[in-house]
């Protein structure tokens, strides 16, 4: 049976299950305080709800198959992780891990005042991200500062003298300014959101659990699919097929992801109609609509895609070591 560990509580919990509800992979979870749950997706699919801080862990021992975590959770630990990123931007639970310092240092705006700063003076850091801390500021040539690691709330280090800035997640930075803080312009180490990974080595160990594992990736990927296109359904009045595909063929933004589905219309005005169906990306959306007017149209229709289903993904690489 592949096992998925989601989160169980937090920022991440709701948005998770709302992404997979949203994917075709409905979550059934008889309450908040049950620990684990099924999929109608496939009965083959048991669902495990732990603390993010757990599901990494239950990956690299093989108590998990896929875990969704945050970007930023996954990095501080990959050292010593057995697992593998699946999907590392899955759309949601987005944040940053910045560097902020006391908003009382007014000639301090970037890393290059801080640098020079902590030449005179040794830096004490307080995070809950040391890996990515030291990585970061040895990567921007600082020589003198302490790592101070904390599972506390960052944010109030500084006030309480602990240390002389931070390094934390934050969403809307509103709880970084609520205590004095000020982030750094230049000082964003990593924009994070949440992350599919997968034990690759545990997904081989049956031939069932690799099947659900590339069912749950090709839903996943359907749904973000899904966001990326859109599915326009126009009228048109033309000579026959043929002329109506070289004409729709002139226009960059009209000739579909394959090409264009056309279909005969049997109308009461005696004129020669047909229906269009195509696919067409978000960023040619705009210019498909002109395009379309200017070859009278009529009766487009939008249509936001639930699941788009394609060949791109190679799924099978997804899934090897």
């Amino acid at each position: 049976m592949l096992t998925i560990a989601l989160p169980s509580s937090g920022p991440l919990y709701q948005s998770t299950i709302d992404f997979f509800n949203n994917a075709g992979i409905n979550i059934e979870r008889s309450s908040l305080r049950s620990y684990t749950g099924v999929t109608n997706l496939d009965r083959k699919i048991k669902i495990i709800f732990q603390r993010q801080s757990d599901i990494s862990n239950s990956i690299n021992n093989k108590i998990a198959d896929f875990g969704v975590v945050g970007l930023d959770r996954y990095l501080e630990n990959k050292e010593l992780s057995k697992s593998k990123i699946v999907i590392e931007k899955m759309g949601y639970g987005k944040c940053d891990l910045v560097v902020a310092v006391p908003h009382k240092w007014g000639n301090i705006n970037n890393m290059k005042d801080l640098a020079n700063y902590s030449s005179e003076k040794k830096l004490k850091i307080a995070t809950k991200y040391p890996l990515q801390t030291k990585k970061y500021f040895s990567g921007n040539n600082f020589k003198s500062y302490e790592i101070i690691t904390t599972n506390g709330s960052v944010e109030v280090s500084p006030e309480m003298g602990i240390a002389d800035l931070i390094v934390d997640i934050s969403s809307t930075g509103n709880t970084i300014r609520a205590n004095n803080l000020k982030i750094l312009n230049d000082g964003y180490i990593l924009f994070s959101e949440a992350t599919l990974i997968a034990n690759i080595s545990s997904i081989g160990e049956s031939k069932d659990k690799l099947e659900s594992a590339k069912n749950v990736l090709r839903f996943i990927h359907g749904y973000l699919n899904s966001k990326k296109f859109n599915t326009i359904i126009f009228n048109i009045n033309a000579k026959d097929e043929t002329t109506l595909f070289n004409t729709l063929n002139k226009y960059r933004s009209l000739q579909g992801v394959i090409g264009p589905t056309i279909a005969k219309v049997y109308s009461n005005d005696q004129k020669n109609w047909y229906a269009v169906t195509l696919l067409v990306s978000n960023e040619n959306l705009n210019e498909a609509i002109n395009n379309l007017d200017q070859i009278s149209a009529e009766g487009i229709t939008v249509i936001k895609n639930k699941l788009v289903f394609n060949k791109i993904i190679n799924i099978d690489k997804l899934l090897q070591k």
